[in-house]
């Protein structure tokens, strides 16, 4: 009877875990239009438009304007059916790749991306 109680637990929370909200790629595509700001630096911001184009501005007030796309892969790393990358590709083509972590647009505006190379969570905030 105690092993049957563990398996039906076991089972809840594996159940409890793939039932989580995962963002489809429309979702995301459609949340990321708008203007956002890191979370420690209002000065530093992203604005992503429509045509798949970004707007990066820095505290310094230095503009640079890149293509963006959500994907499934990146310099050969292919995630699964739940998880998108955000790549940015530059003027000269060279394309530079985060973990979508997911985007909150409606209750507080949060964006967060896990960088590719060093693991490092970062934080944008929805412009109002």
């Amino acid at each position: 009877m105690k092993y049957l109680k563990i398996a039906v637990i076991l089972l809840l929370i594996k159940n409890t875990a793939c039932a989580q909200d995962h963002q489809s790629k429309d979702e995301l595509a459609k949340q990321i239009i708008g203007s956002w700001h890191l979370e420690n630096s209002s000065e530093d911001r992203l604005t992503f438009f429509k045509d798949g184009t970004l707007e990066r501005s820095i505290e310094n007030g230095s503009i640079s304007s890149n293509k963006y796309n959500i994907t499934k892969d990146c310099d050969g790393e292919k995630l699964s059916d739940k998880d998108f990358f955000l790549k940015i590709i530059d003027e000269n083509g060279i394309s530079s790749c985060a973990y979508i972590e997911g985007i909150n647009y409606d209750e507080n505006g949060i964006f967060s991306l896990m960088t590719k190379n060093q693991g490092k969570i970062i934080v944008y905030r929805k412009d109002q």
